[in-house]
């Protein structure tokens, strides 16, 4: 039994591969002067729990550190954007009606937008989480077993002033095996790339 679950490890040591997908639509380029690019928490579209609770506030601070280091790479003073106090509501004029297909804009999202740019940002990135499963598992045979770490996850990047959609892109990854890993190492390299691309304005 030992050299079944020895094996069993072995090829899924081998085997620890993602799936990823990614489509973008661009409106604009960003130039490198463009201004201070701000990025939100993320708004959460997702029913999908796994087998394991969710820890939204962990979950959250990992996307955002995830991306602000990517944007960081061609923004250094990108930073965090504060969404305000619970129940307060601060909508920049015009900015419900341009956020395309993406539905109803939160509270959260209204509020971020205003406070990024009275402090002088030139855009606002907006994630959305469509889905964040995390799966664990503490049989060698449940390594296989569908279904395993999968997120899904829409970028928004949205002008400010005026306001406008100047790109958005949607990124897919799932892990093809269980290995009670959090589900935040899917945003890897191809994640990056996605970010980028994003914030060049490249095809």
């Amino acid at each position: 039994m030992g050299r079944i679950v020895a094996a069993i490890l072995a090829v899924a040591a081998a085997s620890a591969c993602t799936e990823t997908t990614a489509n973008q639509a661009l409106t604009a380029t960003l130039p490198q002067s463009a201004g201070p690019v701000f990025v939100m928490e993320p708004i959460w579209r997702s029913s999908e729990s796994g087998n394991s609770s969710r820890d939204f506030r962990g979950i959250n601070t990992e996307v955002v550190s995830r991306i602000l280091t990517i944007v960081r790479e061609r923004f250094p003073t990108a930073e965090a954007a504060a969404s305000g106090p619970p129940g307060a509501v601060r909508a920049m004029p015009g900015y419900p009606l341009t956020v395309g297909d993406d539905g109803a804009v939160s509270t959260e999202e209204l509020n971020a937008s205003s406070w990024a740019r009275e402090r002088g940002a030139a855009y606002l990135l907006v994630p959305t989480i469509r889905e964040w499963r995390e799966m664990r598992t503490d049989d060698p045979i449940g390594t296989f077993i569908l279904p395993h770490n999968r997120i899904a996850l829409t970028l928004r990047l949205m002008r400010l002033q005026p306001p406008g959609l100047a790109g958005r892109a949607e990124f897919t990854n799932r892990a093809r095996l269980t290995l009670n890993q959090p589900a935040d190492r899917l945003l890897d390299d191809r994640f990056r790339e996605v970010v980028l691309r994003l914030m060049s304005g490249a095809a």
